[in-house]
């Protein structure tokens, strides 16, 4: 049965969710790409969890540990459109594979490793492997599933995407209650491998049957200017906005991403075609996730010190107490597909973020010995606005996007997730270091000036600080309280960006209602598009 799903000319004519064999079990598949999906996500939230054991194992520097997360995440934000466009041109079953493999080879070289050097180059390979992972499932679930279902299909993946942040730190900390830091590396390759082979066996291959030239200036570009960008954002709370190094980065990305606009719109075969971002259902789309993960990532990065330094748990009782969000992120994301198909997802996508908004708001008063059960409650309330805003927008960029370019389009949801999640952190931790170091007092507290000092740069510097001193918790306690303001500040933050992205949101929907022959033509459109497409996907 394999092999014939693999033949490139069987049935050629019938679309992929036409075929019978195809159709019996594409729940089965959406359940393979959601495991692919996961693993990726995972990959991004869970090391943080085992950072404080790999610096004492490793030896690692500030800067080493910062590189070591940091490292997958600029050459995954950096890779994705063109590992897209290559599934999209090649074959999205083989780019899917080959990005496994990649992942479970680099994975097994980091938990292996010996030096932070090793697994820092070990996580830029994990990076490959993933940009080429995340498209590839999206794009092979939109093939698959009928349009009448396409949508509860995509809502069911955008709730892994946002439910694995949330289940790598759980993962991370039960597996160092009994292990080393290089069991949370390796755990991914057997689970890689046997997606390989579920993948390889069942999943039907698709791509662009048009056969649509690559783009090698388009993406070399792209690829430069994605990966400046990010680095910048991620080097700037660091080393400073203004440092060298950070502003050569924006030059270099202006410039690149600049030259790359300039390309698309003269080459005659651009592999990110601009003319999809005038389609209000993309732009708005990729509007609402990059809010959305922008408050999201900034948030789980700050939490997790939160949660860990400031009310002293354990890395996995940390990764519990985020369950109620990653639960109720799953379990809205299905059902948000029926709201949109009432309410209008645009108008969906504004009330989840308003969902998310109220999170903040419980989050913005926050004491050390806040009661959990208040915490869990904002946790839950958060995972409920997320999968209201995160399932729609995915929705619409997907169903704004012909089945030929569905991984292309994938690449540009997940580029904003990335983009957004990137600037989140950058941002709203600059906003909690800043009001941290501000804040911090250990005058009561009898301190060396240099341990004074260096309790002052963070939290986990104090915690650290702390641990040799006779006096340590007191420092704990000092450090945990200006860090606790700190977070509230941040969650303030977080709040007023939730708050302008929904408004936004609804004002371009009412701009669209007033226009509505704009939306009557793409409508025609589209439709006249999904019928070409569905026949054009090659199997």
């Amino acid at each position: 049965m394999a092999s014939s799903l693999a033949t490139p000319s069987a049935t050629p004519d019938v679309a992929l969710h036409e075929r019978p064999e195809i159709y019996n079990r594409r729940w089965f598949l959406l359940g393979i790409m959601c495991l692919s999906l996961v693993l990726v996500v995972m990959s991004v939230s869970g090391l943080n969890t085992a950072l404080p054991t790999m610096q004492q194992d490793l030896d690692a520097s500030a800067s080493q540990l910062q590189w070591i997360v940091d490292a997958y995440a600029v050459v995954f934000a950096g890779l994705l459109l063109t590992a897209g466009a290559l599934g999209d041109r090649f074959g999205r079953r083989r780019a899917l594979v080959g990005g496994l493999l990649v992942f479970a080879v680099s994975a097994l070289l980091g938990g292996l490793a010996t030096s932070a050097t090793q697994v820092i180059a070990s996580r830029a390979l994990m990076g490959i492997g993933a940009a080429f992972i995340m498209p590839a499932t999206l794009s092979i679930i939109t093939s698959i599933f009928p349009p009448h279902e396409r949508v509860k299909a995509i809502a069911i993946w955008a709730g892994f995407a946002g439910a694995g942040a949330s289940l790598g730190p759980i993962m991370t900390g039960g597996l160092l209650e009994g292990f080393w830091w290089g069991s949370t590396l390796l755990v991914n390759v057997p689970i890689a491998l046997a997606v390989v082979a579920a993948v390889w066996a069942f999943a039907p291959d698709s791509r662009d049957d048009t056969r649509t030239p690559l783009d090698p200036a388009g993406a070399l570009l792209s690829l430069v200017g994605l990966s400046a960008l990010i680095f910048a954002i991620i080097e700037g709370p660091e080393s400073g906005w203004t440092s060298g190094a950070v502003l050569l980065s924006f030059a270099v990305s202006a410039a690149a991403l600049s030259a790359f606009v300039g390309w698309e719109k003269t080459s005659a075969h651009p592999m990110l075609p601009l003319d999809l971002f005038r389609d209000r259902r993309f732009s708005t789309g990729s509007v609402a996730i990059t809010a959305a993960f922008f408050v999201m990532f900034g948030f789980f990065f700050l939490m997790t010190q939160y949660l860990q330094f400031g009310r002293g748990y354990s890395p996995l009782l940390a990764g519990l107490a985020t369950l109620p969000l990653a639960l109720m992120f799953v379990a809205v994301s299905p059902r948000s597909a029926a709201l949109a198909e009432r309410f209008g997802a645009s108008r969906v996508m504004a009330a989840g973020l308003g969902i998310v908004a109220l999170g903040f708001g419980v989050l913005t008063s926050l004491t050390t010995d806040t009661p959990y059960v208040v915490v869990g409650a904002a946790f839950a309330v958060l995972g409920a606005g997320m999968g209201m805003t995160a399932a729609p927008a995915t929705g619409e960029i997907m169903s704004s996007v012909p089945l030929s370019k569905a991984g292309v389009g994938s690449a540009v949801n997940d580029t904003t997730r990335e983009l957004g999640g990137a600037l989140g952190i950058a941002l709203l931790g600059s906003v909690a270091n800043s009001a941290y170091r501000s804040n911090v007092d250990f005058g009561a507290v009898d301190l060396p000036a240099g341990a004074a000092e260096a309790a002052g740069e963070s939290i986990g510097a104090a915690s650290s600080v702390a641990a040799n001193l006779p006096n340590g918790d007191a420092v704990v306690r000092q450090a945990a309280s200006a860090f606790t303001d700190a977070f509230n500040l941040a969650n303030r933050v977080a709040l007023a960006i939730a708050i302008a992205a929904a408004v936004g949101v609804l004002a371009w929907t009412r701009r669209r209602d007033a226009h509505p022959e704009a939306v009557v033509d793409l409508s025609v459109d589209d439709i006249d598009l999904e019928l070409a497409d569905d026949r054009a996907v090659e199997v």
